[in-house]
């Protein structure tokens, strides 16, 4: 886990190894009931190899972690540990938060997107927890400059509390009434279920992937920009039977997959992966051209997004296709260079 230099924090130490999960895995299953010592064996293989059972059982057994396990008359083995000693999260059994992660956590807090998916008393309880710890970043280290400037207002009050009732619609899986203000002003009043969020780091707005309800019906896919829903509440109204909350079928999914080629240099691939995670995408190396191919799949309605994002990364990729995505492409590329050279002139 570590890389040899002491001094190095690492995001994932040890105790989120392989003999972390094993001796969690353990005390979970011997709580349930007590276990034999050839299914202590198959716990740890399932999760580690036999190295970790040489190494794990005689310290459950006889060594350091003894206390952990109590012996049955019949030489089973169950927890040692009391209900009361873990608490009501049974948090003895979680991985402990390291310092960085602690710091990264505390980096989050003021960003007003994270907190919208927490309560006013969940967000006091960790500026609690985090009081002391030093963020790992400040806001004010980053500067944006490929994005517009008219994102969602998140510190709104009444856009907060939309927000929580949403989330609270998709955690509960029921539907919600909306009052929703349309690109052109007009009023619209729908019965929706809301399926998931979607963020656009260019706009900066949360977009809502809901389909609406007609008579009971699924009826149609819509997307809606957060900013623009001017009221909700939850709808009593049962969920149409044997609906599928994945919405792929709803969405206007593009015939073919975009395709790219990513070079191997200026960490293209990781910034690819991290960019484009949002989108279902295959990935295949060609070791003949030390390249990686991509194909990207997406829905329509995000096809000029994908494009400007995609010519951000300049050359470092190559779209291969289909035609009419490159055909817009190059329309793009033609109109930047016409703007370029109409300012020199």
């Amino acid at each position: 886990m570590r890389n040899g230099n002491e001094g190095t924090m690492e995001l994932f130490e040890e105790i989120y190894g392989s003999y972390f999960q094993a001796i969690r895995r353990i005390l979970l299953d011997a709580e349930a009931k007590p276990l034999t010592r050839k299914e202590m064996e198959e716990d740890i293989l399932s999760v580690s190899s036999m190295d970790g059972v040489l190494t794990i059982l005689p310290k459950l057994l006889e060594g350091a972690f003894r206390p952990l396990l109590n012996r049955e008359e019949d030489g089973r083995f169950s927890c040692a540990l009391k209900r009361e000693q873990k608490g009501k999260n049974d948090s003895f059994l979680k991985p402990p938060l390291t310092k960085l992660q602690k710091s990264w956590l505390k980096a989050l807090l003021p960003d007003p997107r994270f907190r919208l998916f927490f309560p006013d008393d969940a967000l006091k309880e960790l500026e609690e927890a985090f009081e002391n710890v030093p963020a790992l970043y400040e806001p004010s280290d980053f500067h944006y400059f490929d994005r517009y400037s008219d994102g969602d207002p998140y510190g709104d009050p009444s856009y907060r509390e939309i927000f929580q009732t949403i989330l609270k619609a998709m955690i509960g899986k029921c539907p919600l009434f909306t009052a929703y203000e349309s690109r052109r002003g007009n009023p619209l009043t729908l019965e929706v279920l809301p399926c998931r969020f979607q963020y656009s780091l260019k706009d900066d707005k949360f977009r809502l992937l809901c389909v609406s309800l007609a008579h009971g019906r699924p009826k149609q896919f819509h997307v809606m920009n957060a900013a623009r829903i001017r009221g909700c509440f939850l709808s009593k109204n049962p969920v149409p039977q044997g609906f599928d909350w994945d919405i792929t079928r709803f969405q206007r999914q593009a015939e073919e997959p975009v395709q790219i080629r990513i070079r191997n240099e200026r960490n293209a691939l990781e910034r690819c992966m991290l960019h484009f995670a949002n989108y279902e995408k295959q990935t295949v190396y060609e070791p003949e051209s030390d390249t990686w191919l991509c194909s990207i799949c997406y829905d329509q309605a995000d096809e000029t997004e994908l494009l400007i994002d995609l010519l951000s990364f300049g050359p470092v990729i190559r779209i291969l296709g289909p035609e009419t995505f490159l055909a817009e492409v190059r329309r793009r590329v033609q109109r930047q260079h016409e703007l370029f050279y109409s300012c020199v002139e």
